[in-house]
């Protein structure tokens, strides 16, 4: 912090206006993996973006459908994967295997071990599973030290993982084992009399005025993915009001107003 202090003033003063554990992952007291997003959220409202126009009965049939689809999807998956982790993990281990080659390792006894990267000296203890660089600790995942002591001692790299990372505990597996059934005809159905005898009616909603927006806002902090081209220069960023560099000048350009 006192380097950000150094660089920038109110960048310092800004983030210390709240406590590093809502913002660091080495100060917070529980385990907090990567960061709070809403992407979830966001992935399911795009998937629902165009049953949204349907009726709500509908609607729901839709969710139905493609929640049996993914569900049965990922049970089929977790029951053909043969690793003993995750695929996500197994590829993040691979990642960091050739880079863990590289290094020199030095050990101390069974469990500890001094490892060297450019220079520096990073202590590991596999028993505790920790490392000075902290990622042992944070992601509960084997860090490019932890793999190369790992990999001098022959063990498996998947023992030092997370509990909640093996496929061999059936942890993902439990996950998708109950099925989605769809609800059948209306005329199967099973109503209660206490349900049949509701009246329900429609919220009480003004509808504003004008069309429906069917797409989110996109915030400030995002980067939009709309690009103009220019269909005179053929360049991307501008279109062919505010082109600049075509010899045939429109009318409503730029450069024909100055």
């Amino acid at each position: 912090m006192s380097n950000i202090a150094k660089v920038d003033k109110k960048t310092y003063d800004c983030l210390m206006e709240e406590p590093p554990e809502r913002w660091a992952r080495s100060c917070s007291p529980r385990r907090r993996y990567d960061m709070l997003t809403t992407n979830i959220v966001e992935s399911m409202n795009s998937v629902l973006l165009e049953a949204r126009e349907l009726p709500l009965s509908r609607m729901i049939d839709f969710i139905q459908v493609k929640l049996q689809r993914w569900f049965y999807k990922r049970r089929n998956e977790a029951e053909g994967t043969f690793y003993d982790v995750s695929c996500w993990v197994e590829k993040e281990l691979k990642k960091k295997i050739d880079l863990a080659f590289t290094l020199n390792v030095f050990p101390v006894d069974s469990w500890h071990s001094r490892v060297e990267e450019e220079g520096i000296t990073f202590l590991m203890d596999l028993n505790k599973r920790t490392c000075d660089c902290f990622l042992f600790q944070f992601d509960e995942l084997p860090c490019i030290h932890a793999i190369s002591a790992i990999e001098k001692r022959n063990i498996k790299k998947s023992n030092f993982c997370s509990h909640w990372s093996p496929e061999g505990s059936g942890i993902l597996a439990e996950k998708y084992e109950r099925q989605i059934h769809p609800v059948g005809h209306i005329d199967s159905w099973i109503v209660p009399e206490s349900v049949k005898s509701q009246i329900v009616k429609p919220p009480d909603f003004k509808v504003p005025p004008g069309r429906r927006q069917k797409k989110r806002h996109i915030p400030a902090t995002e980067s939009s993915k709309i690009t103009f081209k220019c269909g005179c220069c053929r360049r991307i960023g501008h279109n062919r009001i505010a082109c600049i560099y075509s010899l045939a000048v429109h009318p409503f350009s730029r450069k024909h107003r100055e």
